[in-house]
């Protein structure tokens, strides 16, 4: 039978934030790539923010789990409520604490002038989204982010009940296309060096993301992943990451490829993904064992708390205008930790009785081998706690 609580999702979960918190660090620090034996890192050094992309593809992953082994089912509007009602209390009190905290904290609201209004209003409903000046909040960067996972929750019940009648293959293919001619679109005619309002904001040039994650949940559930080693698919799937980000690179940092060639490379990116995903699924596979690590798995538990919080402490610590020294990183680092502990196990998980559940401590930590006792699917509940 299949695994539907996955440690390694949630060690996934676990490098994704530290890729895009590194992502960020290197904008602030003004990291230089340093060259070794000839070669420029730079590719491996500055596409951190690709950590988002992971979590797009971890999310279709996550919410269609259930879906596809028929632990859960989506066949009335009585059905859409429910999950709507389920993910509206997973996301929306973090979302909203950590908003009102960043508007108070910041001092923006200590005089508040039209455009903060403005600001505190789109982001309280959400209309953050559907402008281009809006999309990313000059208050918290991270929430564009957020505002796509919200728009792929409100279209999952409808990709649900398409996918019931052409079936999930004719929905990833649609996507597919869909999502490419969006984002060729809107790198013929916008910005190439972030992300877009209409190809990111609004969910069209990463649709595709979410259904490779729920196309690969619905493979691990049947058992149709494909029949080769897990070696040859972190070797592949290495190659492929690779090639996007020296493409990436070129694009982005040295500007000497034509920036259209980014809506390409993204979909190499997500088959690299894909194939690294399809090897951590594998629990008997040294990745598979790597990800299953206390540190990783608890990172991704607390992942959503850490996203939220980690700019808004930036800003505070005045990281991006120059306040660089090591112990301002060290404090910047310790806050979010403290923070993201606090509301991971008091907001998103108050309802949790015994806390060493949610950090993988006493009796609910790692188990050392993958088949051994139940405390291993306790320790990791991913669905539960992404879901």
């Amino acid at each position: 039978m299949p695994r539907l609580r996955l440690p390694e999702i949630n060690g996934l979960r676990g490098v994704a934030i530290l890729a895009i918190i590194w992502h960020h660090l290197t904008i602030a620090l003004k990291v230089k790539a340093p060259v070794i034996f000839q070669l420029s890192t730079a590719p491996l050094v500055f596409n951190g923010w690709t950590g988002v992309n992971l979590f797009f593809i971890l999310s279709g992953f996550v919410l269609y789990l259930p879906y596809a082994a028929q632990k859960r089912q989506m066949q009335s509007r009585a059905d859409a409520l429910v999950f709507y009602k389920h993910r509206f209390f997973r996301l929306m009190p973090l979302y909203y604490l950590v908003s009102i905290a960043t508007l108070v904290l910041s001092g923006t609201l200590a005089a508040p002038d039209g455009g903060v209004l403005r600001q505190a209003l789109t982001i309280a409903t959400f209309t953050f989204m559907f402008s281009s000046h809006t999309f990313v909040p000059s208050s918290n960067w991270a929430l564009w982010s957020i505002g796509t996972e919200v728009l792929f929750s409100l279209v999952f019940p409808l990709l649900l009940w398409i996918t019931a009648r052409v079936g999930l293959k004719s929905v990833l293919v649609g996507a597919l296309v869909l999502s490419l001619l969006v984002r060729v679109l809107c790198l013929i005619h916008g910005r190439h060096d972030g992300p877009d309002w209409v190809a990111d904001g609004l969910l069209l040039g990463r649709l595709d993301e979410f259904v490779i994650g729920m196309m690969l949940a619905q493979a691990h559930v049947h058992n149709r992943c494909w029949r080769l080693p897990s070696a040859v698919f972190v070797g592949l799937g290495a190659l492929l990451i690779g090639i996007a980000f020296y493409g990436f690179n070129r694009c982005i940092i040295e500007l000497t490829a034509p920036a259209e060639l980014l809506a390409v490379l993204s979909n190499v990116l997500d088959l690299g993904l894909v194939l690294l995903l399809l090897a951590a699924l594998d629990e008997r596979f040294v990745l598979a064992q790597m990800l299953r690590s206390r540190v990783l798995q608890v990172l991704g538990m607390a992942c959503y708390s850490i996203y939220l919080w980690h700019l808004p402490v930036m800003n505070a610590y005045g990281i991006f205008k120059g306040n660089t020294d090591p112990a301002f990183i060290a404090a910047f680092g310790l806050t979010v930790l403290f923070l993201a502990a606090m509301t991971y196990r008091y907001i998103e998980f108050r309802s949790v009785a015994d806390w060493r559940q949610l950090f993988l401590a006493g009796p609910f930590a790692p188990a050392k081998r993958p088949h051994s006792a139940e405390l291993a699917n306790v320790a990791s509940a991913n669905s539960r706690h992404a879901s």
